[in-house]
């Protein structure tokens, strides 16, 4: 095993009986690698040698492959409901929430179509103040967790880039990590004006993952 994970001598001996106190990250990760760990395995490994969740992913690819069976809980949802990967690609949903777009095309990036898609700026009632700087904020944190994800880096690169998701993105103002248990206004192309109740969770089985439930109450508009 020292071999293999290019350790000195008796290294895995000792972490593996409890002997090496506080082994560093690498070692983790490497062993994690070799052994085809489970993310459950993964966590626990983390939680025993070092006392919490891991910091570092065992792979690139962790959080961008989401159960299939998601796909089943979206559908059974009555809510708006959907479900992206690691880096806000929408890898299931319902029909509830493709209702939200026009002519129900689901944007393959959320991310990408909340901050820099026009009909986001309509959709989302108040874009610039509540929605735009939350999002950014979300999107920042995302990928300084995980800076080598290509495609977090793109988005990172191309809100940047943009004229007015920018600046917003740029002036950090939110430290948003995630929209679990905000309200926030929205403009549904078949119900109306109203107020958007999100529940969000992340996936055990895909770190980084997440779910979105938006819980979408209408408003009486005044005259």
């Amino acid at each position: 095993m020292d071999l293999l994970l290019r350790r000195a001598e008796k290294t895995y001996g000792r972490f593996e009986r409890g002997q090496l106190p506080n082994p560093p990250e690498d070692l983790l990760v490497a062993v994690g690698r070799l052994l085809h760990l489970t993310p459950d395995e993964y966590t626990t490994m983390w939680l025993h040698a070092r006392g919490h969740r891991p910091t570092r992913p065992m792979t690139p690819e962790v959080g961008m492959t989401v159960p299939a069976t998601w796909q089943a809980a979206c559908d059974g949802q009555r809510h708006m409901m959907y479900v992206t990967d690691m880096a806000w690609r929408v890898v299931a949903y319902n029909r509830p929430f493709a209702d939200l777009f026009r002519n129900g095309q689901v944007p393959e990036n959320t991310a990408r179509w909340m901050l820099l898609a026009d009909e986001a700026k309509t959709t989302l009632m108040d874009w610039e103040t509540t929605w735009a700087p939350s999002v950014a904020g979300q999107l920042r944190n995302a990928f300084v967790e995980h800076p080598d994800n290509p495609d977090l880096a793109q988005l990172d690169g191309e809100v940047r880039a943009d004229p007015i998701a920018g600046p917003i993105y740029a002036h950090g103002a939110d430290a948003s990590i995630a929209p679990d248990g905000v309200d926030r206004h929205l403009r549904h192309p078949l119900w109306g004006v109203g107020l958007a109740k999100m529940v969000a969770a992340n996936l055990f089985a895909a770190p980084g993952a997440r779910v979105i439930i938006v819980v979408f109450e209408p408003q009486e508009q005044d005259d």
